[in-house]
């Protein structure tokens, strides 16, 4: 081992997690050190998913997440059983309102199977075997391989292994300033490496512009609001999702069932000022957030990719009896208001392409010198974390060794 290989990795997510563990795994680096800003590791969209583990069929071939989710969701399934982490190998049918949806649905299938993933579509007369209280047109699609797990048990699970190897984590310290072999931390302290990987979420591209790096993207993030059961259910066997609308990025209102049994109803795709925006002034921060609100002006005006629809679509969402609604079209079971609150919301961290004037709809990676950016890291990035971790950790390993 070249005892010069001194890797840090800034962001405490899933995704900068499950690359500290496989550079450990690789033995080419005589240390690896994983910073994160905030207090405690994986406290943003790590924790604050659905759970569920993507299959991979709504992703267009060609792209990077294309490739990718199927070997990720089996490599996540695989890593959970070895590990003794609760699943709930419930699966997911995708169901139809009408026959323009029951044309995506096809469309759906066929991306699914040139992805490699799982999948059958069946007609409607089936539907109650696999979920009796599904509802759907003609026909609906059959995912087994869409589980649910505890995303807190696995990000636990994966730093107590991380610790076993030897990586150093160190919270608390945001990264301000960089230069060709070192960054320096809101501690004040002076870190050297060799090589560098950007793995900071929605504050990736903050920290690739330390390092000279400037795209054609911007930072729009979006809210994901859940609803979640008050008791366990165990009425419903698997998820049910809608058809989505394949021109945005988003999956819509669907049902889920949790790798405990609870029910959550969600996500919206709301848009906010910060992807930490929580709550209505919370993790604002004046810079980021400005430009956040004057793209969103220019958008809202010019209407770009549908954002106008879009942000007026899901605000009614604010108000719970609207996600209800929505949800009850999935299904014939009661769902009353009562018996769900309202559950822990994710931001995803959405980039606008300026040049296109589309959202990126795909995992972005910028190489520069000896540091690696991971851009617009949205889902299926939980779901494709073991498998994206192999890949910039072969990346990196073939750049050493060359």
């Amino acid at each position: 081992m070249n005892k010069k290989n001194k890797l840090i990795i800034c962001g405490g997510g899933i995704i900068g997690i499950t690359i500290a563990r496989e550079a450990a795994l690789s033995n080419k680096f005589s240390e690896i050190k994983l910073l994160e800003k905030d207090p405690t590791l994986g406290s943003h969209s790590t924790t604050r998913n659905s759970g569920v583990i993507h299959a991979g069929f709504y992703y267009s071939p060609e792209s990077t997440k294309a490739k990718l989710c199927s070997k990720g969701n089996k490599l996540m399934r695989d890593y959970c059983i070895k590990n003794n982490i609760k699943t709930n190998r419930c699966g997911k049918v995708v169901v139809t309102q009408n026959e323009k949806q029951e044309e995506i649905l096809f469309e759906l299938y066929e991306r699914g199977k040139k992805n490699g993933c799982d999948l059958e579509i069946l007609n409607k007369n089936k539907l109650y075997n696999y979920e009796s209280l599904g509802i759907t047109y003609k026909n609906f699609l059959w995912s087994p391989n869409t589980w649910s797990i505890s995303p807190i048990e696995l990000l636990n699970n994966l730093i107590k292994e991380c610790k076993s190897l030897n990586i150093d984590f160190k919270t608390g310290e945001k990264i301000v300033s960089a230069g060709p072999s070192f960054i320096k931390t809101s501690k004040n302290k002076k870190y050297f490496f060799d090589y560098f990987i950007n793995t900071c979420g929605g504050y990736s591209l903050e920290v690739a512009k330390l390092f000279g790096i400037n795209t054609e993207y911007k930072l729009l993030p979006f809210k994901g609001l859940y609803l979640k059961s008050s008791e366990k259910i165990k009425k419903f066997k698997t998820h049910i999702y809608p058809v989505p609308d394949i021109e945005q990025p988003f999956l819509g209102i669907h049902t889920t069932i949790t790798s405990d049994n609870y029910l959550k109803l969600g996500p919206t795709a709301i848009p906010v000022l910060s992807p930490e925006n929580y709550k209505l002034f919370e993790g604002l921060n004046f810079k980021i957030s400005k430009e956040i609100f004057l793209l969103q002006i220019n958008l809202l005006a010019k209407n770009e990719f549908g954002f106008r629809d879009l942000a007026l679509r899901e605000i009614k969402y604010l108000v719970k009896k609207n996600i209800l609604k929505k949800a009850s079209e999935l299904t014939t079971e009661n769902l009353l208001e009562n018996d769900y609150t309202w559950h822990s919301p994710g931001i995803r961290a959405q980039l606008f392409n300026v040049c296109t004037k589309k959202l990126e709809n795909d995992f972005v990676l910028v190489n520069k010198d000896n540091t690696f950016h991971i851009l617009n890291s949205i889902s299926p990035a939980w779901s494709c974390s073991f498998i994206n971790a192999q890949k910039i950790v072969s990346n990196l390993t073939q750049k050493i060794e060359n």
